[in-house]
């Protein structure tokens, strides 16, 4: 059966790329890219590019996505970036609780759902990294550990938002490493977090939610996970770096 929820692949440039790079990158992918329609294509450069990358987007099918954003809005909170600023670079998507934030910046499931719920009150989609690590899957709990993220990232959020809301499944074992969680093994943990969702907001509701895997996605494993019935697209780091390999991978998906 024909999956009716368009792919969404979103590129994490993370701390990577200078201005003059950014917009070199995004340059070339517009051209490359220019005729696909099937997918939903973002980029995520870093902070400092946001502003450039966003300016050489407008007339194209490529939408700007942040990697963060603060939870608290504008104020007194030194180094912060407030959604307001993110819409101000007409940037439409930004991703939370990334494994890396989860871990180095220490956020928790309750940080990533204030962040999720000021990115919907400013009109920003949000994208909600959850996955388990090795020593977590290995003892056989990433049903348990995963659950408990998308219930903690998302609560608050009215059916509505949910709905609006892409998550990402990346499986942290998998991030950088090469590793990539096999299409079965990745299918049945999407399955899982679709159920989740309608354990929450009804089926309505989790048969529309997008679900991304992220993990060492690329060119050569693309078609075989997309094909997956709850695999909705990915969120690509290294693979997005390079206009070659990001343009192949987006164009083996569909």
């Amino acid at each position: 059966m024909e999956k009716d929820r368009k792919l969404i692949i979103a590129g994490n440039w993370k701390c990577n790329k200078t201005v003059a790079e950014s917009v070199a990158l995004v340059t070339d992918l517009k051209r490359d890219l220019a005729s696909v329609k099937e997918v939903d294509i973002v980029v995520c450069p870093a902070f400092t590019a946001l502003d450039a990358v966003s300016k050489a987007t407008p007339d194209s099918n490529i939408r700007v996505g942040a990697q963060n954003m603060g939870e608290n809005g504008y104020g007194a909170f030194t180094g912060e970036i407030a959604a307001g600023m993110l819409r101000d670079l007409s940037v439409r998507y930004v991703i939370l609780g990334h494994s890396e934030r989860r871990e180095y910046q220490r956020e928790t499931d309750a940080i990533v759902a204030r962040k999720a719920a000021a990115a919907h009150a400013a009109s920003l989609i949000p994208i909600v990294c959850v996955g388990e690590t090795l020593g977590e899957r290995e003892a056989n709990i990433t049903n348990e550990v995963v659950e408990k993220q998308v219930r903690g990232s998302l609560a608050g959020l009215s059916a509505e938002q949910v709905e609006g809301t892409i998550v990402a499944y990346e499986p942290v074992w998998a991030i950088g490493t090469g590793k990539t969680a096999s299409s079965a093994q990745a299918q049945e943990v999407h399955a899982f977090i679709r159920k989740v969702v309608a354990s929450l907001h009804g089926d309505a509701v989790a048969r529309r939610v997008r679900i991304q895997y992220g993990g060492s996605v690329k060119a050569s494993n693309a078609r075989e996970l997309m094909s997956q019935p709850d695999i909705d697209g990915a969120l690509v780091g290294g693979a997005s770096l390079e206009a070659k390999s990001f343009v192949d991978l987006i164009k083996n998906s569909i």
